[in-house]
């Protein structure tokens, strides 16, 4: 049990001047575990909780409810600050934010896809960050998903919603770790830490997709590592069942 209120824990792990890397959880046990580990925070996946709980890719948007109940048992059960991932806000980004702090999430990642491979207006979304940000204590991190499609829309959008009280920004990273070099990627995760005021949040499936730490640039505040509880394959259980 957290002795702090959970986001000021967690906005307080935000300050050291290196990077904080968040091990993504599915599970109180995988947070348990995490803070054996070392770790100062981690990330409940939307992509690990949704394999665990529904068998799909991410948590749809028929199992809200599910999830803010499992979000809310995981919160209770882990000695470390959560951060939830809050997906698309579910259509509704200011209850979600609500509802999540009353769970005891310390912090939350929206992103701001619609409907299909659109966005939605940057400037809607921006008011979205402001009152949940108004209403309830939760370190908010804005995720921007175009970048594939137009970077310097990404770049608006990050400055925009940074302005409008996200403590740490996002951009969707998969097009970016597939097609670029390490260099070329340190060179974009410095403008994107340029457009995030400093206070850019890095996030992959697996560390070894990202450049180490120690060479990322600055402005980068946490790194997120959404996969890294869930087992890649039955490999494990495989050995279980076959031995002899």
């Amino acid at each position: 049990m957290l002795i702090r209120p959970a986001p000021t824990l967690l906005r307080n792990a935000l300050q050291d001047r290196v990077p904080v890397v968040v091990p993504g959880c599915h599970d109180p046990l995988s947070a348990r575990l995490a803070a054996e580990a070392g770790a100062a925070a981690v990330f409940l996946a939307g992509s690990a909780v949704g394999r665990a709980l529904f068998d799909t890719p991410d948590v749809p948007r028929w199992g809200a409810r599910t999830y803010l109940r499992y979000v809310e048992l995981v919160c209770a059960a882990s000695p470390l600050p959560v951060i939830v991932d809050g997906e698309d806000g579910f259509g509704n980004t200011v209850a979600l934010c609500g509802e999540l702090a009353a769970a005891g999430a310390a912090g939350v990642v929206v992103g701001d896809s619609a409907a299909g491979e659109d966005l939605r207006p940057a400037g809607g979304f921006a008011a979205d960050i402001t009152e949940a940000r108004r209403c309830c204590d939760l370190v908010f991190l804005a995720r921007t998903d175009g970048i594939a499609h137009d970077r310097p829309d990404t770049f608006r959008r990050m400055r925009q919603y940074r302005e409008a009280g996200a403590e740490l920004t996002i951009a969707l990273l998969t097009p970016v770790l597939r097609a670029e070099s390490e260099a070329e990627q340190l060179a974009t995760f410095a403008e994107l830490a340029g457009a995030a005021g400093g206070r850019l949040a890095l996030h992959a499936r697996r560390a070894g997709d990202l450049p180490p730490p120690s060479l990322l640039p600055d402005g980068v505040a946490a790194v997120l590592v959404t996969g890294v509880s869930v087992p890649t394959s039955t490999d494990h259980i495989t050995r279980v069942l076959t031995a002899r």
